[in-house]
């Protein structure tokens, strides 16, 4: 969309305006001419020609006005308005019944519809696309650094790639997708996915609220570029923000931080589809952030925030209450031979890695070589909750509301459940005593299949009638809820 420069109808200049006054008028035309002309350089690209399979780049710059609290009932809105301009084939395509299996087909490699959900935005008329992105959009921050704007920004490095001798049948900007698994419902459980080559969402809703926002990927190559006459660097406040905080710690902190282990991609991404089980680690490595300061403590929640503002305000906000909460039980690592105070050593060459891993917060940022530039590094990032990733299978409670953030679901891992499979009934051992806690297990779909009231720190759950499948259970005492998974033979 171009910008449209209002020019006044012409003025008589009289003899008695100074030359001076003149040279004033004509300089502040030209400065007014030149900033609506830099604002309009992001906003060109080209369009595609909707129906083809592998299209040309399309403009994906499309940025209405971005709402910076999130509507679920709009987002509602907008996923029906999109579902209502498809094809009954395309529908079918777009929307599939929640399954475990499909909620982790995710990936960040330029795999197609083979690793992903989802109808792709390439084959869709220009009406439709418009209507698909809206939808996207909606649920993405408005940040000019982080959420729709980088989701824009990182699909036009797709088409860079493709410029630059890339295949244009696995690197352009029409390779993206998006799905619905459960139809969206202000009152049902659901979950949009979208993404391509280097870009995954995965959001989860339950009664009109935002139950998970991850596994959220992204990555980047090149890492910065300029493409029609516009410069990029999408990723640069995430890895500046990763290495302010690893420039702030002394040689002994960095020391302790440091891990032997060399990773040459993100441990926990992609999705199941590329046989990664995402299994987190059981012990936290690193350096214990409760030990830093106050102003390098700010540093890591400041290196956190880059990815939680990928989603709209209000989540954002609750999320970081819940991160901000937890900063003293929180590890930061990295790998390279970066140095205390030179915030350019850190994460400037391949296996250069860092890693921020709370009791819920997971991130995690990974230089490679360059697959397309094989002389440059590009990056590969992941943000993932140890408790909410998928929305706990659409069982999760809200992530989106302040007031409870701070105080929800305990670690998955401090809660265990044997014998797992089981057969008859399940055992279940909390860290902590608990007194008069509801017990409850849903299914898959998020149905209650029993619910119970039960003490102490071991409690016992009969399982015998429910039928074979996998469950979630939880148990809430007041502010205090823990959760887990269980198979039931």
């Amino acid at each position: 969309m171009q910008k449209k420069l209002y020019i006044p109808e012409p003025v008589k200049i009289h003899s008695a305006i100074s030359l001076e006054s003149v040279l004033l008028l004509v300089s502040a035309v030209c400065v007014i001419a030149l900033f609506y002309a830099s604002n309009g350089a992001r906003e060109a690209g080209s369009m595609f020609d909707g129906l083809q399979e592998n299209p040309a780049p399309f403009n994906y710059n499309f940025a209405p006005p971005v709402p910076s609290d999130l509507d679920v009932s709009q987002v509602v809105a907008d996923a029906e308005a999109f579902y209502n301009s498809l094809s009954s084939a395309q529908q079918s395509t777009l929307q599939l019944s929640y399954t475990t299996t499909l909620a982790r087909k995710w990936s960040n490699l330029p795999c197609g519809s083979g690793c992903r959900n989802g109808i792709q935005l390439g084959s869709l008329t220009s009406a439709q696309l418009t209507l698909a992105k809206q939808v996207i959009q909606d649920v993405l921050g408005a940040s000019s650094d982080n959420g729709y704007q980088e989701y824009l920004d990182i699909t036009t490095a797709e088409d860079y790639l493709a410029a630059n001798g890339a295949s244009s049948s696995q690197y352009n900007s029409g390779l993206r997708w998006l799905a619905f698994l459960n139809a969206p419902s202000e009152t049902g459980a659901w979950m949009l996915q979208f993404g391509g080559h280097h870009y995954a969402a995965n959001i989860a809703f339950n009664n009109g609220h935002v139950i998970g926002a991850t596994p959220f990927f992204v990555a980047l190559e090149p890492t910065t570029f300029t493409y029609n006459g516009v410069s990029y660097g999408p990723m640069e406040d995430e890895r500046t923000a990763l290495r302010t905080m690893l420039a702030s710690l002394s040689s002994s902190e960095l020391a302790t931080a440091k891990l032997n282990t060399t990773f040459s991609d993100c441990l926990m991404s992609p999705g199941e589809s590329n046989g990664n089980n995402n299994t987190f680690p059981s012990t936290k490595q690193g350096l214990a952030v409760s030990a830093l300061t106050s102003a390098q403590k700010d540093l890591v929640l400041e290196a956190v925030r880059n990815y939680v503002e990928d989603m709209d305000s209000v989540t954002a906000k609750a999320v970081m209450a819940r991160y901000t909460s937890e900063i003293d039980q929180t590890y930061i690592a990295f790998t390279g031979n970066g140095t205390a105070g030179s915030a350019t050593s850190f994460l400037a060459s391949n296996s250069n890695y860092a890693r921020i891993d709370g009791p819920t917060v997971w991130i995690e940022f990974a230089c490679q070589n360059g697959v397309v530039f094989q002389n440059q590094i590009h990056y590969h990032s992941v943000w993932r909750d140890h408790v909410h990733d998928y929305g706990v299978d659409l069982s999760g409670d809200a992530i989106d509301n302040t007031s409870t953030a701070v105080h929800q679901l305990e670690l998955s891992r401090n809660i265990s459940i044997y014998p797992n499979p089981a057969d008859s009934q399940i055992v279940v051992v909390l860290p902590l005593e608990v007194a008069d806690a509801v017990i409850t297990v849903s299914d898959m779909s998020g149905r209650t299949v029993y619910r119970g009231m039960d003490s102490g720190a071991r409690i016992i759950v009969d399982i015998q009638s429910l039928p074979k499948g996998s469950y979630i259970l939880k148990v809430q005492e007041k502010n205090r809820l823990y959760a887990g998974k269980f198979i039931r033979n």
